[in-house]
């Protein structure tokens, strides 16, 4: 055997050895994507319909605190927002739908190491709406998780005899809040028709 054909042996076993690795990680990584976003946050207890003369709307986010990842965030002492969005849109025959009313509820959740209590507090299209305080992680969980009688907009933009959709959608984490997983999580948007008055 010459000195060439021993390093190209050589070689091929450090490919296989290569690509094993490689597959190996590849591997790792699908399986603890699948088993972290398999059952994945989701919209719950999602109503819309007409109250005091407004669109009004009740939801929460389901498979959410249970996460070891967002557990995790808020446990750390720095703020996490839950985003909860909810829009009013209008179907038009030949245009794009149009987003007629859209609001934003924010739940800013801080954990204090001393107290060992959760703050949480509430921002309506950025407005300060309100503050609660929990003594347990499950009772600021049940706080945070929903946001209830929501007016949206007034039936004075709401055109008799048009289509429209509620939907409604919840973000957990953005950015870089958390050194596991650098991107959003996210609820789909859920939806329902509105009958108009």
């Amino acid at each position: 055997m010459t000195a060439i054909q021993g390093l190209n042996r050589s070689g091929g076993h450090e490919r296989q050895y290569s690509n094993f690795i490689l597959a190996f990680l590849c591997a790792m990584v699908l399986s603890w994507g699948v088993s972290s976003f398999a059952s994945g946050p989701y919209v719950s207890g999602f109503k819309a319909g007409f109250e005091n003369q407004k669109v009004v709307v009740s939801f929460g986010v389901g498979e959410a605190f249970n996460r070891d990842d967002l557990r995790e965030a808020i446990d750390s002492t720095r703020t996490v927002t839950i985003t909860f969005t909810a829009e009013v849109i209008k179907h038009r025959l030949l245009w794009k739908n149009k987003t007629i009313a859209k609001k934003v509820i924010k739940r800013l959740i801080t954990f204090d190491n001393l107290t060992r209590q959760y703050t949480i507090q509430t921002l309506v299209d950025g407005e300060q709406s309100g503050e609660d305080v929990a003594a347990s992680y499950d009772e600021m969980a049940e706080k945070a998780a929903s946001v209830r009688d929501i007016e949206v907009t007034s039936v004075a933009d709401i055109e008799p005899g048009a289509a429209y959709t509620v939907r409604a959608r919840v973000r957990l984490l953005s950015g870089f809040t958390l050194w596991i997983i650098p991107w959003d999580v996210e609820t789909p948007w859920v939806s329902q028709e509105l009958d108009t008055p």
